[in-house]
């Protein structure tokens, strides 16, 4: 396994670690709900929702992650200022991080005033900031103090490898003046192979800033790749957004974003953690957490299991 040249930074949110040399901390599970399609939504613009079912979908992708050692945080994603603003109430009582992830900056705003309203600060990620960041966003974003931004280079104009990491000195300038202290990369799929170069970026950018970084891997795969389905099988296509995921991890990602009804994702994680670790182990860095992915795995299941 590699190591990166850059000092490694490693923020505490909520309880869950991200960053860090590979080997030291496990991958974060950015696991995503209220997306758009979710059938947990009942009227997004009025901010409705099944809040039992969503309790209940959160409390299994939290005991798969816990039996895996997988650190797990919640990225909910809004439709509306409203929505955004009930999910946050929502996830309150779970104790567990999450991402202000809206569809605008209305949406994100909404609901980072109401982080800051029930002091939820240090549990939050505000999802995101990057180069259409406007000023009336940035200006809002000053009054909130808040701490931790994900910060997205996505690069329009140059979508490669090369151009997401040319812009992101600018993108990490703008979060820095929207009074964001702790940052973390997001590469920006939004093709169907690009985790490719993503991963590559995750690679570029923790050598040179240090900073957590991970993305999205598979969100594209529903939209671009409709015939995998029909072409391999349910088992063959969930296999090739599993493996597709995960490849990032051995790039030295830091989290990635999945979908929270998909729990295959946690031991596939798991797995990739454990030999990441056992090797880094061999280079004389060793897991920060006591309770890891390696360890995990080779827990013997309890007799009720």
């Amino acid at each position: 396994m590699f190591i990166f040249e850059a000092e490694q930074i490693a923020y505490d949110i909520g309880g869950v670690i991200f960053g860090g040399q590979p080997g030291e901390y496990p991958t974060v599970l950015a696991a995503s709900i209220f997306y758009l399609g979710d059938k947990l939504i009942l009227d997004e613009q009025a901010g409705e929702f099944d809040h039992d079912k969503a309790y209940a979908v959160v409390d299994s992708i939290r005991e798969t992650c816990a039996m895996a050692a997988v650190p797990l945080v919640i990225d909910m994603i809004g439709g509306s200022p409203k929505a955004m603003e009930n999910y946050v109430e929502w996830i309150a009582p779970t104790g567990l991080p999450f991402y202000v992830d809206g569809t605008t900056p209305a949406v994100r705003l909404a609901g980072a005033r109401k982080v800051v309203e029930l002091g939820l600060q240090e549990r939050c990620v505000y999802n995101s900031i990057g180069p259409e960041t406007n000023a009336k966003e940035i200006d809002a974003l000053k009054e909130l103090d808040l701490k931790t931004a994900i910060v997205m280079t996505h690069n329009a104009h140059k979508p490669t490898f090369q151009g997401k990491f040319d812009i992101a000195d600018a993108v990490l300038e703008t979060a820095q003046e929207a009074g964001f202290t702790q940052f973390i990369w997001d590469t920006a799929v939004l093709d169907l192979v690009e985790p490719g170069p993503c991963a590559k970026v995750i690679w570029m950018l923790k050598n040179k800033y240090g900073y957590p970084a991970g993305c999205s891997p598979t969100h594209i795969v529903r939209d671009r790749w409709i015939h995998g389905r029909k072409k391999f099988g349910k088992l063959g296509y969930t296999a090739a957004k599993v493996s597709l995921a995960t490849s990032i991890m051995m790039m030295g990602a830091d989290y990635f974003m999945y979908g929270i009804k998909q729990p295959e994702i946690v031991p596939a994680m798991a797995m990739v953690d454990a030999a990441i670790t056992y090797t880094a182990r061999q280079q004389r860095i060793r897991p920060k957490l006591k309770d890891n992915p390696l360890t995990a795995l080779l827990r013997p299941p309890a007799e009720d299991d």
